[in-house]
């Protein structure tokens, strides 16, 4: 690194000493934060900037149609989903008092079942999304084909479990969502909220810039959350190790487990997954770990997004599913 100016720009350059193979021709790459998104398409189209990421999904058509630029699109290993306090005996941010609708599985299927998850795909996501119902996807070891089927889009149904639970005239809940760090976040929070309030359930939206957003939910201060979630290790564990196991502040299991979702049988199952070498074992028990997770509606999975990156057309390089962009592929045509 040749400069930094934080929020400003970055200057990397090549390292004569660097030990492996680099596939680029690139001698100086400059990094320039541009918050604005409409800003950041333009100077792409303009030719003041070389690559972008990520191209709101608006503009991927115009980025695509563009003379000197192209849009590259592909899976992206995040996950994003909806989390729920199912700890507190009282939420914080809701109108029920004295005990926790989201502590009753029926309430939290209900939710699951009000969410319109392929109407969000058409009209907030225009399409770069795939809905799931795991709370990992393809490409990550332990996912199956065979889990992955969401419960239906089912209103009707969702009303019944919601009376059967006591709440048929439904109750307040705030929720929290940040509306500056994942595809659409914050449109996606106000789908949802007009989603559930097919089953009389109203919700505050607190959206927020991510700066504000993270500390708050990670200090569990909410009810009703939206985190996205990338398995560095492209395995199923990674998942089950942050997000599923019961909190625990001394070995750091479940630290992103904000709600606090605790079954002691998927517990059981993940510190064995953690240590288990036969493949054929670990992938049974990841399986039986996932089943009870999707049988607890232990959260409310929605879809993986689609990742959109916008470069210049005398640009080569390499979009990973984990969304990282190494600098030693990216080369300029000559």
């Amino acid at each position: 690194m040749r400069e930094r100016q934080p929020g400003v720009r970055t200057v990397f350059v090549r390292n004569p000493r660097y030990w492996g193979k680099i596939e680029s021709n690139a001698q100086e790459v400059i990094f320039t934060p541009i918050a604005n998104p409409a800003t950041r398409v333009a100077a792409l189209l303009s030719g003041e900037i070389d690559v972008m990421e990520p191209v709101p999904v608006q503009d991927i058509a115009r980025v695509e149609s563009n003379p000197g630029t192209r849009a590259i699109v592909g899976p992206e290993l995040r996950t994003i989903f909806l989390g729920m306090d199912q700890k507190r005996d009282e939420l914080l941010y809701s109108s029920v008092k004295g005990k926790n609708p989201f502590k009753d599985v029926r309430v939290r299927k209900a939710f699951y079942q009000a969410i319109d998850i392929e109407g969000i795909k058409k009209t907030v996501m225009r399409g770069q999304s795939r809905p799931t119902a795991l709370m990992v996807g393809p490409g990550i070891n332990g996912w199956t084909a065979e889990q992955d089927k969401r419960l239906p889009y089912d209103v009707e149904a969702a009303r019944k479990l919601m009376a059967e639970a006591g709440y048929p005239n439904g109750f307040e809940v705030a929720m929290n969502c940040p509306n500056d760090r994942y595809v659409n976040d914050g449109q996606i929070c106000q789908a949802v909220a007009a989603n559930l309030s097919k089953i009389n359930v109203k919700i505050n939206l607190q959206a927020e810039t991510k700066g504000t957003y993270f500390p708050k939910i990670l200090r569990r201060d909410t009810s009703f959350y939206l985190l996205g979630w990338t398995p560095s290790t492209y395995g199923a564990h990674n998942a089950l190790n942050a997000l599923m196991r019961c909190p625990n502040d001394k070995t750091g299991a479940g630290q992103f487990n904000l709600g606090s979702y605790c079954n002691p049988k998927l517990d059981e199952l993940t510190e064995k997954i953690g240590s288990e070498t036969d493949q054929a074992k670990r992938n049974a028990m990841i399986k039986e770990a996932f089943q009870i997770h999707i049988d607890d509606v232990g959260h409310l999975p929605l879809h993986q997004q689609t990742l959109a990156w916008g470069a210049s057309k005398k640009v080569e390089l390499t979009q990973l599913a984990d969304n990282y962009m190494p600098f030693k592929w990216i080369s300029i045509r000559k």
